[in-house]
This record gives structure tokens, C-alpha cells and sequence, in this order.
């Protein structure tokens, strides 16, 4: 009896040996995919986070491109507007001057007629 419950103990020992290093194997191959897929994990964090970065690089630059580009559009519509009160004036003086050539008294003082105005205008401009 001692003898059978001997070695029921031994292959019992034997099938709990074989269970604990089958189990304890597939542990380390568990954890090994753990840390490896964690190294993944943190590896693609990282490279999100500088993505991020870059997109915000580019944001920033796109919204500074675009400040400019409106400083540049306003400053040319200015320049528009001094061109055309400085035509005005040229064009008031030229009409002033040919009907003075003409001794028209009354066109020359319909041209004259607001030329100072116009005219102390754009020579700011000049």
C-alpha cells in the first residue's frame, strides 16, 4: 500500500514538475511579448508626440505665412489708394493748367475748385 501511494506521490511529482516548467515557460514567453509590444507601444508614443510637434511647427508657420500675406495685401490696397489720389491731383492740375493755357477763366475755376485738398493730400504720398 505504502509502495502504491509512493509512487502515485512520484507521478504525481512528476505531472506537477512538468505542469510548473510548461507554466513558468509560457510566463517568460508572455512577458517577453509584454515588454516588447510595451517598447512598441512607447516607441510609437514617442513618434506621435514629435508628429504632433511637427504639426504644430507647421500650424504655426501656415498662420504666420498668412499674417503676412494679409500685411501684404493690406499694404498693396494702400498703395492703390495713394496712386489714385495722387492721379487725381495730377489729373486736377493738368485740367487747371490746360484751361489756364486756354485763358478759360471758368474751367480753370471749376479744375481748381477742391485742387488744394487733392493735391496736400498727395504730397504726403511723394
Amino acid at each position: 500500500m505504502l509502495a502504491i501511494v509512493a509512487g502515485l506521490l512520484f507521478v504525481l511529482g512528476g505531472v506537477m514538475t512538468g505542469l510548473y516548467l510548461n507554466t513558468s515557460g509560457d510566463l517568460e514567453r508572455t512577458e517577453k511579448n509584454l515588454v516588447a509590444r510595451t517598447t512598441d507601444r512607447d516607441t510609437r508614443v514617442k513618434e506621435v508626440e514629435k508628429l504632433k510637434g511637427e504639426l504644430q511647427t507647421a500650424k504655426d508657420k501656415l498662420t504666420d505665412t498668412q499674417q503676412d500675406l494679409t500685411g501684404t495685401k493690406n499694404d498693396r490696397d494702400e498703395q492703390a489708394r495713394q496712386k489714385k489720389v495722387i492721379a487725381n491731383c495730377l489729373e486736377k492740375l493738368t485740367t487747371a493748367l490746360a484751361a489756364a493755357a486756354a485763358n478759360n477763366k471758368a474751367a480753370y475755376d471749376q479744375a481748381v475748385k477742391g485742387l488744394d485738398a487733392v493735391c496736400d493730400e498727395a504730397e504726403k504720398y511723394l
